[in-house]
């Protein structure tokens, strides 16, 4: 994908500078006079809850020598890497959100999204999206005061309350006791509506843990290198994702209820329904039809590192399970050591019964070989 556009504002984040007053800048450039920005970010970590709203918006690591490594379990990041993250999670009420309630961890944020980009043409380069809830208590969390969201309001209806009773969260600085499965919700690091079109995010790293990259109907992403890393359905959505030469990276631990399902999609194409019957495709809601699904070239399946997970595990790793059984995700070229992969491949977890060999040999498609379709 090209993206032709005229850069007239070019702006600088310093190391302990705000993005968001970037951000701010940006917007009045773009309100007064239609102008597209640049902001060139120091390295170090940026705390910040950041929504991308500025269409043509560029984000890009200032480093002459730009890094996406993390380090210490993935708590600490290299000295030449940009880092935006948040701590929002699935399950708790945040007094930082001043009465927006949280309920379902959605709010206007897609799963809490730490950089919620609604904008189109955005464009990042070299820089790490993360959301630290399921990786480590931040300083900005450990200074918020958060409750359990089924106690923290009175008019639940009987089949609204939440089933779950969410535990207590550590309040140690970097504490990684939250990378446990005891801990384990959603909380997304990166998250597209549908009016994020001809997006693009090059040599980037995005982080999470479950549900950590999400994609409305109507978006559409291209990821060229870099790490997408997550564990449950961490890529997920009905938007057209196209991804090429990127470390899909499994953020598991030892304990064995902790798997791995790198998608689960929701889009449907009119080419592929065409052969169904009518029944099938009929029950497809038109909303989540569109010309593609999500796609993945060249890319290269691991477990996580010590460097990215205090307790990696090295459990087998589903390719994802349908969000819906008519969610249509094709991998190309995979390449995964021996025992990296399930044997299965997918799950059906979230098919709600519709039969295997439908939701496996129509919706998703893998080869394995050294033959790849060129590009």
């Amino acid at each position: 994908m090209i993206i032709e556009t005229i850069l007239a504002l070019v702006l600088h984040v310093a190391a302990g500078e705000s993005v968001n007053a970037a951000l701010e800048q940006a917007r009045a450039a773009y309100a007064e006079s239609g102008d597209r920005t640049t902001i060139y970010i120091e390295p170090g970590d940026y705390e910040e809850e950041l929504t991308i709203d500025v269409p043509g918006l560029r984000l890009i690591n200032a480093s002459e020598t730009p890094s996406i490594a993390v380090k210490n379990g993935g708590v600490d990041i290299d000295a030449n890497a940009v880092r935006l993250t948040w701590y929002y999670g699935h399950g708790y009420q945040y007094a930082s959100m001043k009465g927006a309630f949280n309920y379902g961890g959605k709010r206007a944020r897609r799963w809490n999204a730490s950089t919620l980009v609604t904008a189109p043409e955005f464009y990042a380069e070299n820089i790490i999206f993360q959301n630290s809830f399921n990786l480590y208590v931040s300083a900005a969390e450990a200074a918020d005061t958060l409750v359990d969201i089924s106690q923290a309001k009175n008019d639940w209806t009987a089949n609204e309350r939440p089933k779950r009773i969410m535990p207590n969260r550590p309040k140690d600085i970097g504490s990684t006791e939250v990378q446990k499965w005891f801990y384990r919700e959603r909380a997304s690091a990166l998250s597209f509506t549908s009016t994020a079109t001809s997006c693009v995010l090059k040599n980037c790293r995005v982080v999470g843990r479950q549900d950590a990259f999400y994609g409305d109907h109507g978006a559409s992403v291209v990821v060229h290198g870099g790490v997408l890393a997550g564990a449950v359905d961490y890529i997920f959505g009905g938007l057209q994702l196209f991804v090429r030469r990127t470390e899909l990276v499994a953020m598991v631990n030892t304990e064995k209820n902790d798997h791995c399902y790198i998608t689960a999609g929701r889009a449907a194409t009119l080419e592929n329904l065409a052969t169904l019957p009518a029944a099938s495709r009929d029950s497809v809601p038109k909303e989540e039809i569109t010309s593609h699904g999500m796609s993945f070239w060249d890319c290269t399946v691991r477990h996580a590192t010590a460097d990215e997970l205090v307790d990696p595990g090295h459990s087998p790793v589903w390719l994802g399970r349908p969000w819906r059984w008519w969610g249509e995700v094709t991998f190309w070229g995979v390449k995964a050591e021996e025992g990296v992969l399930n044997e299965e491949l997918w799950s059906l977890g979230l098919t709600k019964g519709h039969p295997a060999p439908f939701v496996k040999d129509y919706r998703n498609y893998f080869n394995a070989g050294d033959e790849l379709i060129p590009y």
